[in-house]
């Protein structure tokens, strides 16, 4: 355990370090939320490097209203000179790694070109775009974090940029002549990512690494292979972006969005609007906008096991330990429920699960064939990959950021197992509701004021979908708190 002390925070753990920090499991007194809190191993003695530190700070704190940015809670420096800051803990890890299908990794550059169209908008460049740098929220969101490369709108030498500040096989080729840095890189690097979300490597770089400058730029000149089982129409837009000339190359984060979102691809909504009224705020605990219909959100993206998180202008591997279930629910297999103890048992929809109805708040919903699970169920959080949702059930003594308070049948008029389009039919979110919730809880939690309370709808994973499963769960849980013990039993 560090000796690290830092007022209004109890350290848990080392979550990950590397050459420019470490990265620390703890908890944030105040509200009782579990927190990233990296620090940086450089002491800030000079008023240029205090200077660099604050501005990581404005960047990240100007862009608190956007979903697909990693919050940052807190900032400042340690008595001995060392800067520290507070992040939303983001237990899915990063994409670092991952291939995904077209749909979801075209689906992770609008969300993530959305975020960068909001940055630019307010003269903000990440400058260090890649997929160890896309993370994943508790509740299955991605986000983009690490501004530390980030320039703020100023002239001086600490606009400029130097090559220890870049990943190379995601950095743009003008970064490596010093150039000044623009929003076109940032679109470059988008594009990279969402390349080797694909094919599982940048475009252009070997898998061995590259051993100078000079074989570096030679690289960039090198057109852009194809990527087998990926469509030609989303192959050409990253083309486009990833155009060493910048006349040619996409002009902006949000025309890259556009383009993507336009690509036909097959179970994916429309892009995010930055028109649309203002989603959840990165910067707390919020609820994902796809799920309350506050914006035209895109589904998520799967888990991985490594957050990486830079400091200043290097990189901390940030490691929190997950794992992707095999399954979302119990085994499949029929089963009976009971309506109440004692009675004699009936068929009902809910495979694998024992079910009560009498005294039951969602049995009461009307036409929703709702009922309440005998035994208590938590989530370590929702992973949702073009809308197949997953979630890592764990005990109920453990942390844990969601409960079952109901169960119900998927209406027939309703039958999918894609998590938007189910949690927006009137049955459903008449089960899956605030009201419901209040109503289900149990012993001390009913103690609890009715705000502060998060719900939402864990449909059947897609295979017990196509394997006959045609029943979802409602779950709830505190905002921003991750308990040790149920709240509905």
């Amino acid at each position: 355990m560090s000796e690290l002390s830092v007022p209004g925070y109890e350290i848990k753990g080392v979550l990950g370090q590397g050459g420019f920090g470490v990265v620390y499991l703890a908890l944030q007194t105040a509200v009782g939320r579990e927190v990233a809190l990296k620090v940086d191993n450089r002491v800030l003695l000079s008023d240029r490097d205090r200077r660099r530190f604050m501005r990581e700070v404005t960047a990240a704190g100007a862009l608190s209203g956007h979903p697909h940015v990693v919050p940052v809670y807190d900032a400042g420096l340690l008595p001995d000179g060392r800067p520290y800051m507070v992040l939303e803990l983001c237990p899915g890890g990063s994409l670092s790694g991952r291939i995904l299908s077209p749909a979801e990794a075209r689906d992770v550059g609008v969300r993530i070109a959305d975020a960068l169209a909001a940055a630019h908008a307010q003269g903000v460049l990440h400058r260090d775009v890649k997929p160890g740098n896309l993370l994943l929220n508790r509740y299955g969101q991605v986000a983009l974090s690490d501004f530390g490369l980030a320039t703020m709108p100023a002239t001086g030498p600490e606009a400029s940029v130097t090559r220890e500040s870049l990943t190379p096989s995601y950095a743009p080729p003008e970064a490596f002549e010093l150039a000044e840095p623009t929003p076109a890189g940032d679109v470059y690097a988008l594009a990279g990512t969402v390349y080797a979300l694909l094919s599982g490597r940048p475009p252009r770089f070997p898998a061995s690494g590259v051993p100078n400058l000079a074989m570096i730029l030679a690289l960039h000149r090198l057109p852009v292979p194809d990527i087998p089982g990926v469509p030609p129409e989303l192959t050409a837009v990253l083309r486009q972006a990833l155009a060493g000339d910048l006349r040619v190359r996409t002009p902006s984060a949000e025309a890259f969005r556009n383009a993507l979102a336009a690509v036909p691809l097959a179970t994916s909504p429309p892009p995010i609007s930055l028109s649309a009224a203002p989603p959840p705020s990165p910067h707390s605990d919020t609820r994902p906008p796809a799920r309350h219909g506050q914006s035209k959100a895109l589904v998520s993206i799967a888990a991985a096991v490594a957050l990486v998180i830079s400091i200043g202008v290097g990189v901390i591997v940030y490691s929190y330990l997950t794992r992707e279930p095999d399954s979302q629910h119990a085994a499949l297999g029929g089963t009976t429920s009971t309506t109440s103890p004692g009675t004699a048992t009936k068929k009902t929809p809910f495979t694998g699960l024992d079910t009560y109805t009498q005294d039951c708040p969602a049995a009461k919903v009307r036409g929703a064939g709702a009922a309440c699970v005998r035994e208590s169920e938590c989530w370590g959080g929702l992973v949702i990959i073009a809308g197949d949702t997953k979630a890592r059930r764990v005990g109920c003594e453990e942390t844990h950021s969601w409960e079952t308070f109901a169960v119900a049948a998927i209406p027939a008029d309703a039958d999918t197992y894609v998590q938007q389009d189910l949690a927006k039919h009137p049955t459903v979110k008449r089960t899956c509701s605030r009201a419901v919730l209040l109503a289900t809880r149990t012993g001390t939690a009913k103690t609890l004021g009715s705000a502060g309370w998060d719900v939402d709808v864990m449909p059947p994973s897609q295979a017990q979908f196509e394997n006959g499963v045609r029943f979802y769960r409602c779950i709830g849980g505190r905002t921003g708190q991750e308990p040790r013990k149920s709240f509905f039993h």
